[in-house]
């Protein structure tokens, strides 16, 4: 499950593809799962005996070959994409407040080393989201050679003028496949992760998911 927040609260609440749908972004081509088909007359007989229970079948044959298969369906164990956001997200989350200047905010990220942070209200609700990034590329610094005064105003201004919103959010027992979608759409550094009622409970990075996947792999599969 997806929300969207903004300045005037939640804006939207739904499945991916629904977010997609609102948030102008292209819905992705996925993959078919594709049927196994029979290899021979012989395959497709087996299978319409154990499905359709054929009369020409004793119950002795029957047995055998749904144990015959059984062991041709080998089966998958759960992969990183199918763990939830809760299970690799990070719980000890540096949120700034609205009315934070963005000196204060700057020094923060820096301290605490941090690419970005959730913006959150008075009440502790999501409302945006401020990477370094984008205060680097911030439009509004003073010009070269400006008065100490336009420095220091620049400095005080809040993070509401410059952070992302309305900003994407994701809850906790969301499947990591869809967090890493949502990521790739957004091209976000990190999701936060809210409750029911959209106060950030954690945050789940791109960083986060890509450990999870080589941990799932194991070290062999990468040389």
């Amino acid at each position: 499950m997806f929300s969207v927040y903004g300045a005037a609260g939640r804006v939207f609440r739904g499945t991916l593809d629904q977010m997609r749908q609102i948030d102008k972004v292209h819905r992705a081509d996925r993959s078919r799962a594709i049927e196994p088909a029979a290899r021979d007359g012989h395959d497709s007989a087996v299978r319409e005996a154990v499905e359709y229970g054929a009369p020409t079948v004793t119950p002795q044959q029957r047995s055998a070959i749904t144990a015959y298969e059984t062991t041709r369906q080998p089966t998958t164990p759960q992969g990183w994409y199918d763990m939830a956001v809760a299970d690799i997200m990070t719980r000890k989350v540096l949120s700034l407040p609205l009315d934070a200047s963005i000196h204060d905010a700057w020094q923060q990220l820096q301290h605490h080393g941090r690419g970005q942070a959730p913006v959150v209200n008075a009440q502790g609700i999501l409302v945006g989201m401020l990477t370094r990034a984008d205060l680097a590329r911030f439009g509004q610094w003073p010009a070269p050679g400006a008065e100490q005064q336009a420095w220091d105003d620049w400095r005080a201004q809040t993070v509401e003028t410059c952070m992302l919103t309305p900003v994407p959010s994701v809850a906790a027992p969301t499947p990591l496949r869809h967090a890493a979608s949502a990521l790739l759409d957004s091209d976000l550094p990190g999701l936060p992760v809210v409750d029911d009622e959209g106060r950030v409970i954690g945050f789940v990075s791109r960083a986060d998911i890509l450990r999870a996947a080589l941990r799932d792999a194991g070290l062999d599969a990468w040389g």
